[in-house]
C-alpha cells in the first residue's frame, strides 16, 4: 500500500512544482551562433530566454581582443531575447576559447553552433559544469546527434504533462498486449507531426495546441478514473485510435520546443532524428521507471481496492484542469 500511495502523493507534489509554473513542454536553453563571415570576422547571434523584462543574466565572453564593429542589435520574439553583432578579431577563433559568464549560476544549457569560412561546422552544448568552449575546426555531426539526443531526453523528462499524459495511460490500459500497441501508436503519432511541423509542411497555433494537450491529459484522466470504477470508455474500446491522435498533437507541443531551440541548417536531418530518437528514450525510461517501481505492486493491489488508482486518476486530472484553465486564460 505505501508503493501506491506514493504514487499519489508523488502525482500531487509533481503538480505543485511544476504545473504551477504553467508551461510545460518549454524547453529553453540559449542559442549562440558564431558564424564566419570573412577572414577573421564573425556574424553572432545570442539568443537567451526572457520574458518581458527579465532575461537571464547570461553573458557570451569572447577573447578580449576581439571587438565588435557595428554595435548590437536587439530585438524580443517568442519570450527571447536574441542580440546580433559582428566580431571582428585581430587572428582566427580556431584553436581559441569562449565561455559563457553567469551559467554556472542557471539550472539552464547553452546550444552552440560555430560555422566556419569553409563550411565546417562545430556544435556542442554548454551546462551550467562545463561553460567554456574550445574552438575547433573539425566537423562533427556525431557531436550534433549527441547534443539533439541529450535534448530530447531533456525535453521528455521535464515536460510533466506530456509525462501525465503517459502516466494515465498507463493507469487506463493494463493489458500488456493493447498498452504496447497504445504507446506505439502515441509515439508514431508524435513522431509524424513532430517532423511535419519542423518542417514547416503542417502549423497549428502554439497557443491552441497547448490547451488542446492539457485538455487530452484531462480526458485520459477522466478514462482512467472510470476505467477503476468499472465503465468502460472511447479509449479502452479503441486505444490504438485515440492515443495515435493525441500523439499528432503532442507532436506540434515537441516541435515548438524545437523551434525555440533552432536547428543547424547543414545538418538539419541528423539534428531532427536524434531529437525525436532522445524523446522516445526518454518517454521509455518514465514507462520502465513506473513498471518497476509501481506497476507490479498495483496489480496485486487492486484485488484489494481500486481506490489508489482512481486517486493517481483524480490527482492527474485535477493538474489538467488547472493548465486548461490557464493556457487559456492567456489566451483569451
Amino acid at each position: 500500500m505505501m508503493v501506491v500511495r506514493s504514487l499519489f502523493f508523488l502525482t500531487i507534489l509533481a503538480g505543485c512544482l511544476f504545473g504551477f509554473s504553467a508551461q510545460a513542454h518549454e524547453l529553453r536553453p540559449a542559442y549562440l551562433s558564431v558564424s564566419e563571415a570573412a577572414e577573421n570576422q564573425y556574424d553572432v547571434l545570442w539568443k537567451t530566454p526572457a520574458l518581458g523584462e527579465k532575461q537571464l543574466a547570461l553573458k557570451a565572453q569572447f577573447p578580449t581582443d576581439c571587438l565588435i564593429s557595428n554595435g548590437v542589435r536587439r530585438v524580443e520574439k517568442n519570450q527571447f531575447a536574441i542580440e546580433t553583432w559582428r566580431l571582428d578579431c585581430p587572428t582566427s577563433l580556431r584553436g581559441r576559447s569562449l565561455s559563457i559568464g553567469g551559467l554556472e549560476k542557471t539550472l539552464t544549457d547553452v546550444l552552440v553552433r560555430v560555422q566556419w569560412l569553409d563550411g565546417a561546422i562545430f556544435m556542442t552544448r554548454l551546462m551550467p559544469e562545463k561553460t567554456r568552449l574550445d574552438f575547433t575546426k573539425e566537423e562533427t555531426r556525431g557531436g550534433i546527434a549527441q547534443t539533439y539526443f541529450g535534448l530530447g531526453v531533456q525535453h521528455i523528462l521535464g515536460g510533466i504533462d506530456h509525462l501525465m499524459f503517459v502516466l494515465a495511460v498507463l493507469l487506463l490500459i493494463t493489458g500488456g498486449h493493447k498498452l504496447f500497441w497504445a504507446i506505439t501508436a502515441f509515439t508514431l503519432g508524435h513522431s509524424i507531426t513532430l517532423t511535419l511541423a519542423t518542417l514547416d509542411i503542417v502549423q497549428l497555433d502554439p497557443s491552441l495546441v497547448e490547451i488542446l494537450i492539457a485538455l487530452s491529459i484531462v480526458l485520459m484522466a477522466y478514462e482512467a478514473t472510470r476505467r477503476w470504477q468499472g465503465h468502460s470508455g472511447l479509449t479502452l474500446q479503441f486505444p490504438w485510435v485515440v492515443t495515435f491522435s493525441f500523439g499528432l498533437l503532442h507532436g506540434f507541443g515537441f516541435a515548438g520546443a524545437l523551434r525555440n531551440i533552432g536547428l543547424p541548417q547543414t545538418d538539419f536531418p541528423i539534428a531532427l532524428l536524434f531529437f525525436n530518437v532522445g524523446v522516445e528514450a526518454g518517454q521509455l525510461l518514465f514507462i520502465a521507471a513506473i513498471f518497476i517501481l509501481v506497476a507490479l505492486p498495483f496489480i496485486k493491489l487492486y484485488r484489494q481496492s481500486p481506490n489508489p488508482m482512481m486517486l493517481a486518476g483524480y490527482g492527474i486530472g485535477i493538474m489538467a484542469v488547472f493548465w486548461t484553465l490557464q493556457r487559456a486564460a492567456l489566451v483569451f
